[in-house]
């Protein structure tokens, strides 16, 4: 029999799952999010699904699909580039098994977890993209992430290396909608199948609490990195617009979790965290963006 968890709901008629928008009688509310959880066990619950749905997406996305990025960047850069050592220390061409568990392991668990914790945040304000989301947070991860990481650095010298600049580019930008489809569908799946409520049990909460502090015991040092406006994976000057616009979506995110928990919350609660949440969403798209195009722009020409 399948397990229907928490987030399947039925609301004036219209059947959501997860955080998708509420259709009410009200217009005048129908703009903010449904929360995808009414209890400190939903919550745990919610954050459990996107911690495995972040790592799936990681290790298949950022470590497997890095592996495979890196053979076509060595493929096309043919001879010049063969044997060349990357920034990152691998040589161009070269490809061995503790690169490859490397990538896997380290590099997948790692953007598995920095991915999950920028999805949760940005999971309510996208719910206007309905079966498009994923690729929508693809966008935002890509305006986010790109001037974060030595991925679209223009000090990068594999960039020089590798050369085929706007193959280079447009396979980055692949990669981070990549991550968003697989995220978005793994969470989609594991949303309907993992045990909810009707399954509560203190056991069960127990799981789902422990999971869910461990992911943001590992969260915490990189993660407070890229709130404050560093940058935890390069030397590069990051967006500090983005940033703080992403520091802002995750402040109104943990409002609208709140709120959610809460019996009978002001509703001035929850429009407060809509609105900070969707204009940091578009702060982070636009200022994202255009850095992410300006580097572009530099890396091709």
């Amino acid at each position: 029999m399948r397990r229907v968890g928490l987030n399947s709901q039925r609301i004036s008629g219209v059947q959501v799952m997860g955080a998708t928008a509420t259709r009410t009688t009200g217009a005048s509310t129908a703009w903010i999010p449904h929360a995808p959880f009414d209890s400190v066990f939903g919550l745990f619950r919610h954050i459990t699904v996107g911690g495995l749905s972040g790592l799936t997406a990681g290790i298949l996305v950022g470590g497997v699909g890095g592996r495979l990025f890196m053979r076509i960047a060595g493929a096309v850069a043919g001879e010049r580039g063969a044997g060349m050592q990357t920034e990152a220390g691998f040589t161009v061409g070269e490809i061995t098994l503790e690169g490859t568990i490397f990538l896997i392991l380290f590099i997948g668990i790692f953007t598995g977890v920095i991915g999950t914790a920028v999805y949760l945040a940005f999971r309510p304000w996208l719910a206007w993209a309905g079966r498009w989301r994923g690729m929508a947070f693809g966008v935002v991860l890509f305006s986010l992430g790109s001037a974060t990481s030595d991925m679209m650095n223009t000090d990068n010298v594999d960039f020089i290396i590798l050369r085929n600049s706007e193959l280079l580019v447009a396979l980055i930008f692949g990669l981070f909608l990549a991550f968003g489809f697989v995220i978005d569908s793994v969470f989609s799946f594991l949303n309907e199948w993992m045990p909810g409520k009707e399954q509560h049990s203190k056991s069960l909460a127990a799981v789902y609490g422990a999971l869910s502090v461990l992911g943001l015991l590992v969260f915490a040092a990189p993660g407070s990195a890229l709130l404050s406006g560093g940058d935890p994976l390069c030397d590069c000057d990051p967006p500090v617009r983005a940033t703080m616009s992403f520091a802002v979506v995750f402040v109104a995110t943990l409002v609208f979790w709140l709120a959610s928990i809460v019996e009978r919350p002001p509703s001035s609660v929850q429009k407060f965290a809509a609105v900070f949440g969707y204009l940091g969403t578009v702060g982070v798209l636009v200022f994202g963006l255009i850095r992410a195009i300006s580097d572009a722009a530099v890396i091709i020409g």
